[in-house]
């Protein structure tokens, strides 16, 4: 294929910000799943990131060897973006499913909190009142 300078500048703009997109991607999955490695949700969106990490950096090596080998095919390059786009869309999957989920834990959470607090006795205005009231009265009349 013939490479024009659209071509060859979108290899190097592809070749350098791959490299820091795959460093971030890196870095994102491995703390989520540092962060959440007892919940399986965040350890699965961390695993998809290292995953798009992975790809990406590959992309950028497909990309650096059509640079410096102007013949070579456009296959490998197209073969690891499929598959980053791929662990994109799982990855934007899970994350949805994680947001529903959380939203869903937040408000058992506060249905279970209004529920104990509609359980728990509070005292009515006639508990508060009742009780040994003629006792008080033998003690002293203030008034």
């Amino acid at each position: 294929m013939q490479q024009t300078e659209k071509i060859i500048q979108s290899l190097h703009s592809i070749a350098k910000w791959g490299k820091v997109g795959s460093i971030f991607l890196y870095i994102s999955g491995g703390l989520s799943i540092l962060i959440g490695f007892w919940l399986v949700l965040p350890a699965a969106l961390g695993v998809f990131l290292m995953m798009m990490g992975i790809h990406v950096q590959k992309s950028v090596r497909a990309a650096e060897q059509l640079i410096q080998h102007p013949d070579t095919s456009y296959e490998d390059l197209l073969e690891q973006y499929a598959k980053m786009m791929k662990m994109q869309t799982l990855f934007a999957i899970t994350s949805i499913a994680a947001v529903i989920l959380s939203f869903i834990a937040i408000i058992l959470t506060f249905i279970l909190i209004g529920g104990i607090a509609f359980l728990q006795e509070t005292p009515s205005d006639i508990q508060l009142y009742e009780g040994n009231y003629e006792q008080e009265q033998e003690l002293g009349d203030f008034y």
